[in-house]
């Protein structure tokens, strides 16, 4: 029998998109021994699916078709790792469980959530336009996650582990920089990928709009909008 505190976990991790044990015990304060119980219970119980892509490397947790029907989230589809990847939804993960301790008052929205919130509300919530499509659409970009402050102010929040085309970097920048339903993008990023986004930045001349961070320096961006929200 799941408690609600299974129910929370699956929910989380299909919202989300994929997660390992270390995040859900950092997200919910457990236990090591308690947290690896429960998410072997619930895959067990067909709700989660362990995936082991790299060697040597902790698995990450996925809800399957029957724990998206569970929590309601059946349009979100079950989430595909791929080996390429697998390093980039476990730094998201990372980032996901941080940004909540530090912004506990903000909503955050996965980029599987916002594909469909936005395709339900019919208009660009944290996402940003590069162009058109064949067929006259958008051409649209969305971050990793985004966060929405009780003030209802929209921070995108990119996770960057590779480097991108230097074009393909400067179209998002400039994306960014003209979607003022966005406050402020920010780009978490190490050595030479974080170096090509400080580039394309500065091309783009949208520092006033984006910032680049360290990977794991959560605690910078939370800084700098708690003290924007006190300005």
């Amino acid at each position: 029998m799941q408690t609600e505190r299974d129910a929370e976990i699956v929910d989380w991790v299909g919202r989300l998109g994929a997660a390992g044990a270390e995040h859900v015990m950092a997200r919910f304060g457990m236990g090591r021994s308690w947290a690896y119980a429960r998410l072997s219970r619930l895959v067990e119980d067909g709700l989660l699916e362990q995936t082991q892509l790299l060697h040597r490397q902790p698995g990450l947790y996925v809800a399957t078709a029957e724990g998206l029907r569970w929590r309601g989230l059946q349009r979100l589809g079950v989430h595909r790792l791929s080996v390429g990847g697998f390093e980039h939804a476990r730094q998201v993960a990372t980032a996901a469980v941080a940004l909540h301790e530090g912004l506990v008052h903000w909503t955050l929205l996965s980029e599987r959530e916002l594909r469909v919130v936005e395709s339900e509300c019919g208009e660009l919530v944290a996402s940003s336009r590069l162009g058109e499509l064949p067929g006259g659409r958008p051409a649209l970009h969305r971050p990793d996650l985004a966060l929405i402050s009780p003030e209802h102010r929209v921070l995108a929040v990119e996770v960057e582990l590779s480097i991108k085309a230097p074009r393909r970097l400067q179209a998002i920048c400039r994306g960014y920089a003209r979607a003022r339903h966005i406050r402020h993008a920010y780009y978490l990023a190490n050595g030479a990928a974080g170096r090509a986004v400080t580039r394309a930045v500065e091309v783009t001349r949208a520092r006033d709009r984006i910032a680049v961070l360290a990977l794991h320096d959560v605690g910078a961006l939370v800084a700098l909008e708690l003290g924007r929200a006190g300005a």
